[in-house]
């Protein structure tokens, strides 16, 4: 039996995805992505995992976007008709999902769909028109009832989805978790001691960590205007890549702010390196702001990458993840707008110290209960039994 990925992007950043194909493998079926690139039928390995690309410019580069985006869809879904040889496509979120489907179209053996949505679909854009809005939902309730079954990647998500679009059957629940991470606590030191040497400080600095994509929205600048509110040994750090003009704006906060000798500005680090840098910290941020619904009910990566690598958490205070916040007890839930807010509880998890240690004993089951491992065990049941 044959898998394959299919992803609209250029599959740089996809850990959820290697973990999901890992499992197929452990299944015994064969895999291969098709993710975007510069010329159609380039071969390559990624991390181990066969990948395709297929270009999302047919027409060449002097037609508009809008419109090679428009053609690249049939030519995609062509080029998946083509491969003879799968038996099962995983779709990494809608608009992948339709070009699976039409793939499909008038052949004798259909490949069977995998709807692998990686937020609510319904809740991630700002500012949709009412038509869109409406054209959106009927799109992903006709296809996901001619999918084998689908992934969402917290139950909260699942539930909405299922009453949305009055599913019989409940998607599958495949959360963004880590394995288990073995943390070394001599590389850890060593990265933190990096870190205090960059910023100036002495080993006492109570360091707090936001890690992820460099964007709005994201709860960074509430983060820096807590920061400035807060004793001079406490610092931040932001771990991760832009790909726009954001960290300038931040930088010039910074300096309106006087804080830009607590702040350390570090490019994103090779994923099997994550937990060395993570770990070295002493509290990890995740007051994402709820711009959008799916961000309301967000339960994103980073939250659990600070749980493996045992960092107390500060958390914006929406129902799914404080939810786990409050169940193992592992840290502290704040309004994410509000600054002073946050610099309040980065001052709890300084100064008091026997909550600072409760939370750490906490995470110690909250990391073994909430790792890959066993996190994986519905989704491999699920293809078990398509397979």
């Amino acid at each position: 039996m044959k898998i394959a990925k299919l992803c609209i992007n250029t599959w740089a950043y996809a850990s959820r995805d290697k973990r999901e194909l890992a499992a197929c493998q452990e299944l015994g079926a064969e895999v291969e992505v098709f993710a975007k690139g510069e010329h159609t039928g380039t071969e390559e390995v990624v991390d181990g995992f066969p990948v395709t690309r297929i270009s999302t410019r047919p027409l060449g580069e002097k037609v508009p976007n809008g419109l090679n985006r428009v053609v690249s869809l049939f030519t995609w879904a062509s080029y998946m008709r083509k491969q003879n040889d799968i038996d099962v496509i995983s779709a990494y979120d809608l608009i992948a999902l339709f070009i699976a489907w039409l793939s499909n179209i008038g052949k004798r053996n259909k490949a069977k769909l995998v709807y692998d949505s990686h937020e609510f679909e319904l809740g991630r854009a700002r500012q949709r028109s009412a038509v869109t809005t409406w054209f959106i939902c009927h799109l992903e309730r006709f296809l996901m009832k001619r999918c084998a079954f689908s992934i969402m990647v917290n139950d909260d998500i699942a539930d909405e989805v299922q009453r949305i679009h009055h599913l019989k059957k409940r998607p599958i629940v495949a959360r963004n978790i880590p394995q288990y991470w073995q943390l070394d606590t001599a590389h850890t030191a060593q990265v933190r001691q990096e870190f205090l040497s960059q910023l100036g400080l002495s080993d006492s600095a109570f360091l707090v960590m936001y890690h992820g994509g460099v964007m709005e929205d994201r709860g960074i600048e509430q983060m820096l205007e807590a920061v400035a509110q807060l004793p001079q040994d406490v610092a931040a750090i932001i771990l991760g890549n832009a790909q726009t003009s954001y960290p300038d704006q931040l930088h010039t906060l910074c300096k309106k702010l006087n804080i830009e000798d607590r702040v350390l500005f570090h490019q994103a680090v090779p994923y099997e390196e994550l937990r060395h840098y993570v770990s070295a910290s002493d509290v990890g941020l995740v007051t994402v702001l709820a711009t959008y619904q799916s961000y309301y009910m967000m339960l994103p990566n980073k939250f659990f990458e600070n749980i493996q690598s045992m960092n107390p958490v500060i958390v914006s205070d929406f129902p799914t993840i404080g939810k786990i916040v409050d169940q193992y007890g592992i840290g502290l839930k704040v309004d994410p707008t509000d600054p002073k807010a946050i610099a309040d509880a980065i001052l709890r998890m300084r100064d008091d110290r026997a909550f600072y240690a409760e939370c750490k004993e906490h995470l110690k089951v909250a990391k073994e209960e909430l790792c890959w491992e066993r996190e994986k065990q519905t989704l491999m049941n699920a293809y078990r039994e398509i397979l």
